[in-house]
């Protein structure tokens, strides 16, 4: 039982440590508009070109700039700005205004509140913008700017947030030009290197020239998430905000709330409470996945341990039993100078106590032993004791064994002092 209880609460707290690395897990964002009363009451079919005539409609994929060719029509994404050069369309991400799609940054005052209130919270303040990423050192043999998401954030919360993003050897630097990370593949593509100067600037060709805010950072780290993040690049909050011309404007606020999953729907009902006009939704991919492993591993820990107790009452029957048999003349002789039964009974009851004490702690030291054994060599991690397995676990051996003297309650009254002298 020890050895059980000390797993299951060092390995829930080492799974819940390694779950960090997956990052946020709930999400504040804006809230999206509420449908119009037509697409309330069902599907609405959308106004596509017809293939059948005009004015008729028909389902198929609304008209579409060609990846291919300058006028031409074909089915495929949206018009989308270019990763691999100037005035080229390719895959990447959509042309959308960023505006139309922020929160105001105060909103970090209630949630950093919350922080507080509850422990094992991080918060994460976040923008996303489409930018257009040139390498200072212009290459031929490679395309002239990037078409990127440029995600502005706390760098080393961001960091923090994801343990396991790995960075590359980071350099040193205090010059005046804002720091940044980018994605190993765009630094691939652009062949750039920690310690290297890239520029940026917003991806929106509408804009005049002399409106354009631009930004030169310093390269201190290239980013391998394994992920879209390798495709992206980050760099301060308040410098992406300048870029883009958003101050005081975030995209979302990203959070990692520790606990089980029922600890953390409650927590998003009261954030939700607190800031009505967000949308708080969990990443349920992670959430669930979190709950299904801590509760496998709970259920498969409590049914051994139910197991065991099933067997600990067995055979502590079967031990006071084979006791008052083998004391039979010795509680003939007490009950012959006045010994009631309650009082044989007492000094049963006191001797199971004392047993179950004693095997307690015995068990508490080994299986606080094992547990720590079986942790290294099982799981890698390096298991601390809990401090309440050892009076949980003896103090239940000692109700076990005063439970289990009860039980000869019969057996001790069936004992007739005059038959067990006489020694039949």
């Amino acid at each position: 039982m020890s050895t059980l209880l000390n797993l299951y609460g060092g390995v829930r707290r080492c799974m819940t440590q390694e779950f960090r690395a997956y990052g946020a897990n709930v999400v504040l964002a804006p809230r999206l508009s509420p449908p119009t009363e037509e697409a309330s009451q069902g599907w609405v079919r959308p106004k596509l070109n017809s293939q059948v005539g005009e004015g008729k409609q028909a389902w198929r994929m609304p008209e579409l700039p060609s990846p291919v060719g300058d006028g031409k029509q074909a089915r495929g994404m949206p018009k989308l700005p270019s990763p691999v050069g100037e005035g080229k369309q390719g895959w990447g991400m959509p042309e959308y205004s960023a505006a139309s799609n922020t929160i105001d940054q105060a909103v970090m005052g209630p949630v950093e509140e919350f922080a507080r209130q509850r422990q094992g919270v991080t918060a994460l303040p976040v923008l996303y913008a489409v930018v257009r990423l040139k390498p200072i050192q212009p290459d031929p043999r490679l395309p002239d700017f990037v078409n990127v998401v440029a995600v502005g954030t706390d760098l080393g919360g961001m960091s923090r947030m994801n343990p396991g993003w790995r960075e590359s050897q980071g350099t040193d630097y205090s010059g005046p030009q804002p720091r940044c990370m980018v994605g190993a593949r765009i630094a691939s593509r652009l062949r750039v290197v920690s310690g290297g100067t890239i520029y940026l600037e917003p991806a929106d060709l509408s804009l005049e020239e002399d409106a354009r805010a631009a930004a030169t950072c310093h390269l201190t780290s290239v980013l391998t998430t394994g992920s879209s993040e390798d495709e992206q690049v980050f760099l301060p909050l308040e410098e992406l905000q300048r870029v883009m011309g958003m101050p005081g404007k975030i995209s979302l606020v990203q959070l990692r709330l520790e606990g089980e999953r029922g600890e953390i729907e409650g927590s998003i009902r009261k954030l939700s409470r607190a800031l009505p006009g967000l949308d708080v939704r969990p990443i349920r991919q992670i959430v669930y996945s979190e709950g299904r492993v801590l509760g496998v591993i709970r259920w498969f820990l409590l049914s051994v341990t139910a197991l065991i107790l099933i067997i600990i009452i067995m055979c502590l029957m079967a031990t006071m039993t084979a006791i008052a048999l083998e004391r039979r003349k010795d509680i003939g002789v007490m009950k012959s100078l006045g010994a009631t039964d309650l009082q044989v009974m007492r000094w049963f009851m006191a001797e199971g106590a004392a047993l179950g004490i004693m095997g307690g702690a015995i068990g508490c030291l080994l299986g606080s032993g094992s547990a720590i054994s079986l942790a290294r060599h099982l799981f890698g991690v390096t298991l601390n004791v809990i401090w309440w397995t050892s009076p949980v676990v003896c103090s239940l051996a000692a109700l076990l064994a005063i439970g289990a003297a009860l039980i000869l309650v019969r057996t001790v009254r069936a004992i007739e002092p005059a038959v067990v002298l006489r020694g039949e």
